[in-house]
C-alpha cells in the first residue's frame, strides 16, 4: 500500500507537471483510465480533466511563481489540498480532495469560492500555519472533530461549544469574529456557515483534520469542507470553503 507520503509527492507532481507545466503525457499516466471527477466545472472522467488540463495550458502564465498549497493534508488514500489562486483578477480560494488508486488519481472533489476584499476578522480565508505536527494524536483529533459534529454541529447544541474550541479560536470564515465569542455570535444568529446536515468524509493528519460535508446555504445545498488545527485537545484555529451545488 503506498504511503501518505508517496500520495503527496503524486499530488505535488500533478500540479507542478501537468496544471503548472501542462505535462499532458504525465497526466495521462498519473489519471486512471475509471477516473471519476465530482467537480461540477470539469467535464466527466478521465478525457474531461485531459480536456482541462490542455485548455489551461493555453491560458498567460503568471509574471511570478507562488507557492502551489498552503496545506497539504493526507491519510489513506485520500489527499486534500487548501490553496488560491487568481482568476480573473479575482482570488480564488479552493479545497481539493483526491482519492489515488494504485499509484494514480482515481477520484475528485472540490470547492471554491472568492476571497473577499474585507473580514470581520482581519484574516485571510488561507493564512495561518501549514505544517502538519503532533502526528500521534491524529486518531484522538479526528475523534475529538467528529464529536464536534455529532454533539455540537449537527443538533445544534451551541452551549457545548466550550467543550471543543479554544476561547482564543482565529478564525478564517470572512463573516465571523475571532474567538469563541465570535463564534457563539454567529451560530446563534445562523450566519456562520456551520450548516452541515451530513458528513461525508473525515480525513486527518496530527494537528489538521478536514471535514467534507453537505447542507443549506442561502437555501440551497451546498458543499463544505471545514479545515480545523487542533491544540492541545480543542480545535484552535479554522478555515472553510462552501460552494453551492449546480
Amino acid at each position: 500500500m503506498p504511503s501518505i507520503e508517496h500520495n503527496k509527492a503524486l499530488i505535488r507532481d500533478f500540479y507542478r507537471r501537468c496544471v503548472a507545466n501542462g505535462d499532458l503525457e504525465f497526466a495521462h499516466q498519473l489519471i486512471a483510465d475509471d477516473y471519476i471527477q465530482h467537480s461540477p466545472l470539469v467535464k466527466p472522467g478521465k478525457t474531461g480533466l485531459l480536456e482541462a488540463l490542455a485548455y489551461m495550458k493555453q491560458l498567460p502564465k503568471p509574471a511570478s511563481s507562488t507557492q502551489p498549497f498552503m496545506r497539504l493534508i493526507a491519510e489513506g488514500d485520500f489527499v486534500v489540498t487548501h490553496m488560491a489562486f487568481s482568476l480573473g483578477g479575482q482570488s480564488k480560494v479552493v479545497v481539493d480532495l483526491f482519492r489515488l488508486h494504485n499509484g494514480q488519481i482515481a477520484e475528485h472533489w472540490d470547492a471554491m469560492e472568492d476571497q473577499p476584499e474585507t473580514s470581520r476578522n482581519g484574516h485571510s480565508m488561507l493564512d495561518g500555519p501549514g505544517e502538519t505536527e503532533d502526528f500521534s494524536l491524529t486518531d484522538s483529533n479526528k475523534k475529538m472533530v467528529g464529536d464536534f459534529f455529532q454533539r455540537v454541529l449537527l443538533p445544534q447544541a451551541w452551549d457545548l461549544l466550550p467543550d471543543y474550541v479554544a476561547p482564543n479560536l482565529i478564525q478564517h470564515n470572512p463573516a465571523i469574529a475571532d474567538g469563541l465569542d465570535g463564534l457563539t455570535e454567529s451560530v446563534r444568529a445562523t450566519t456562520g456557515g456551520f450548516a452541515a446536515r451530513k458528513i461525508h468524509r473525515m480525513i486527518g493528519e496530527g494537528n489538521f483534520v478536514v471535514v467534507q460535508s453537505e447542507g443549506p446555504f442561502r437555501e440551497k445545498p451546498a458543499t463544505f469542507y471545514d479545515v480545523f488545527r487542533l491544540k492541545a485537545g480543542l480545535i484552535v484555529e479554522q478555515w472553510q470553503v462552501k460552494q453551492i451545488v449546480p
